[in-house]
């Protein structure tokens, strides 16, 4: 019992001695790792990594403070250009106005009527010489009212000039004027922005006189007016079968032009 006794004895002090060295070789492992770590941080690695992360997050909110302000930039620059660009066109659809209106006045020579010789009853008495009355004739055509409208048009009196050109239609409603005269209703409310009733007044060309030599230009610029509501695609089809259906004209070629400005626009 005794021998049993110091064996049981010697196995515990054995454990014991095992258990203390492993523990030992933990606690070890873990002050080696633990001074692994300390030297990395004592080195700077750590830190100028972290160090270089912030820098580069710094870095990355300035270019997105520049990029905002770069597109805040481009915006302003289109938003000017296409002011820029409304401004030119209408000092160019104004020139057009003060070249493509006549400054002249056809007059219209009176008729002259003879009056008959009238005979004397006794052969003593001669004859009297036939006379020339100069009788005027009425102008129903409305000439004068379109001339009149079309050089305030010109003088670039442009609310007064649409407002004449409204009226003529009901002073004169068979002059062979109405076509030009809504045509350029048309153009007097596209200098004015009032693209709305320049594509109503363009549209009565194209509906009412389709044989007009107005119409192709009346379907460039109701093209035009679309694009300045905002109606991309509706313009873009009208351009298109301005070139389509009036080829080799001037209206043709400005509308090639204004279509490829509204594609690199859109890009």
């Amino acid at each position: 019992m005794r021998l049993m006794g110091k064996k049981a004895l010697a196995v515990s002090i054995l454990l014991a001695a095992v258990s203390s060295n492993a523990v030992w070789a933990e606690d070890t492992a873990l002050q080696q790792r633990v001074e692994r770590l300390e030297r990395i941080i004592q080195g700077q690695g750590l830190v100028s990594l972290l160090a270089r992360v912030d820098q580069l997050q710094n870095e990355i909110q300035s270019l997105k403070g520049e990029n905002e302000s770069l597109t805040h930039q481009l915006g302003k620059l289109k938003a000017s250009q296409r002011e820029m660009y409304i401004d030119l066109e209408n000092r160019m659809t104004a020139q057009a106005v003060a070249v493509q209106v006549p400054t002249t006045v056809e007059t219209i020579e009176p008729k002259v009527i003879q009056t008959p010789v009238v005979e004397s009853s006794t052969d003593t008495e001669t004859a009297a010489e036939p006379e020339s009355v100069a009788v005027p004739v009425a102008v129903e055509n409305g000439e004068a009212a379109y001339q009149a409208a079309l050089q305030t048009l010109r003088s670039g009196q442009y609310e007064q000039a649409a407002s004449a050109l409204y009226a003529f239609p009901e002073q004169y409603p068979q002059s062979s004027y109405l076509p030009n005269a809504y045509y350029w209703q048309g153009e007097a409310n596209y200098v004015l922005r009032n693209f709305e009733k320049a594509i109503a007044a363009f549209q009565t060309v194209i509906d009412r006189f389709p044989g007009s030599s107005k119409v192709a230009d009346a379907t460039l610029k109701q093209g035009f007016s679309q694009y300045e509501l905002g109606q991309v695609e509706i313009a873009k089809a009208t351009l298109t079968n301005v070139m389509q259906q009036y080829p080799n004209t001037s209206a043709a070629r400005l509308a090639k032009v204004r279509l490829e400005r509204i594609k690199q626009q859109s890009n």
